[in-house]
């Protein structure tokens, strides 16, 4: 019983850390006034980075034959 008498301010300023920092990053989404649309996250742009690279490679294979 001790021991979680001394863990839980631990956790609970771990809690309230994690809870300011969420709440300061909606803040600055809310402030920036705009949402990232689908085609501009980053995982569509590196799926699009890969087809371009694709491409340009088969384009490249189909020139020099």
């Amino acid at each position: 019983m001790k021991h979680a008498t001394q863990l839980f301010p631990i956790a609970l300023d771990r809690l309230l850390e994690i809870g300011e920092k969420g709440m300061k990053q909606r803040e600055q989404r809310e402030r920036a006034g705009h949402v990232a649309r689908p085609r501009e996250t980053r995982a569509c742009m590196h799926v699009a980075c890969k087809e371009k690279q694709a491409k340009q490679l088969k384009l490249k294979l189909t020139t020099t034959l």
